[in-house]
């Protein structure tokens, strides 16, 4: 059999050719070629964040991190009136990618035994509320956390912008949005389905209140915040004095104007879109939720990502060999994605300041499918 054939290397082949005809004394021997390795194609995030931002769109934060690369960027503008540009340490509201941070406090505390997640909601909340919603003496917290309670959501309610947009100066809780989800009818009977309700996290937010005797901010930041240290992540509105964020960029329906909306949601704080963060303080708290086994213990992990899990955690997604968890974010303004891949220790975490669809939600979707795309296949 030929050597050469039987090592299929070509490289190896031409240099054992090179010294026989060496050995023989030969003068005609030939510089061998060498045959190079095509270099790997890398994509260029920068550039395509660069060419991602427009008029619609002003600026983006990405972060891509494994322990193969490490890419943190921006692109575009902070603000289209200062034209102060996007920087890659710019916070802003993360919307619902915060709802994970609302569920797994809930977790901690129900293994420290202050709570029951399947207690019913007559164990917390008043009668006043509890009439108000139908099915309440069936509907657990967990239910609450996993969207499976049925209950209507509030952000389908068009009415609850006209609080949005009143008294910017005025700091507006769960208890002043609640009132836009209640006297619904449900969707379902408790865990009969799964309907995603904002409606839910805004109870949950007054049963941690109602459990703890303070707002839950303060445990949040005691059992998370600090602990991971996300120096960059406070809750909105009831902290807002230990940062700023971006400003953000919204059409309203049937109106041609794009607003500023920053200010129309700095004093608001709401237990479904609680914290204004960094990318890389989002991707931090996601990696260490999943994978960081001295952040949390087993039990509390199970009640995450369990058969009944807490959904927070919205995409679980199964990709090919890999587990995709995620949660996206997307308020007036502002569109957050958070992904962590488990099994590449991937974390992809961006950044939009606008929000006006479809065009701010498309264009996240087709950045982010680009990106797993890259990584992933």
């Amino acid at each position: 059999m030929n050597t050469c054939y039987r090592l299929k290397s070509t490289l190896f082949c031409t240099t054992m050719a090179l010294l026989l005809t060496a050995c023989g004394g030969g003068s005609t021997a030939k510089k061998p070629q060498i045959i190079e390795e095509p270099a790997p194609i890398v994509f260029d995030y920068q550039k395509l964040i660069d060419e991602t931002v427009s008029e619609t769109i002003p600026g983006i934060i990405l972060l891509v991190s494994s322990p193969e690369k490490q890419f943190l960027g921006s692109a575009g503008l902070a603000n289209k009136v200062t034209q102060n540009p996007m920087q890659t340490y710019h916070t802003m509201p993360t919307a619902s990618a915060g709802k994970p941070m609302i569920a797994l406090l809930a977790a901690m505390l129900a293994d420290e035994t202050l709570l029951d997640l399947d207690a019913t909601l007559n164990t917390w909340l008043s009668a006043d509320i509890l009439n108000q919603i139908e099915n309440s003496e069936e509907i657990t917290l967990r239910q609450l956390l996993n969207h499976t309670s049925g209950l209507y959501d509030y952000d389908d309610n068009d009415n609850y912008l006209n609080l949005l947009l009143a008294e910017p100066d005025q700091l507006k809780t769960d208890i002043d949005f609640l009132v836009f989800g209640l006297n619904k009818p449900a969707e379902f009977k408790p865990g009969q389905g799964y309907h995603y309700s904002n409606t839910g996290y805004l109870l949950a937010g007054l049963i941690l209140d109602q459990v703890l005797g303070m707002h839950h901010s303060v445990a949040l930041r005691a059992r998370i915040l600090e602990p991971l240290g996300l120096n960059a992540t406070y809750y909105r509105g009831i902290e807002k004095d230990l940062g700023d964020f971006i400003s953000g960029y919204h059409k309203f329906d049937d109106d041609n104007e794009t607003y500023d909306t920053k200010s129309y949601l700095e004093n608001v704080a709401i237990a479904n879109a609680p914290v204004v963060s960094s990318v890389e303080d989002m991707a931090l708290f996601l990696k260490s939720a999943v994978a960081e086994q001295s952040f949390i213990n087993s039990e509390i992990r199970a009640d995450i990502f369990g058969s009944q899990q807490l959904n927070g955690f919205i995409g679980i997604e199964a990709r090919g060999n890999n587990t995709v968890y995620g949660h996206s974010g997307l308020t007036h303004g502002y569109h957050t994605q958070n992904i962590y891949v488990k099994e590449k220790e991937l974390s992809i975490t961006a950044f939009i300041n606008c929000s006006t669809q479809p065009v701010c939600e498309n264009t996240m979707d087709s950045l982010i499918t680009k990106i797993l795309t890259n990584e992933l296949d």
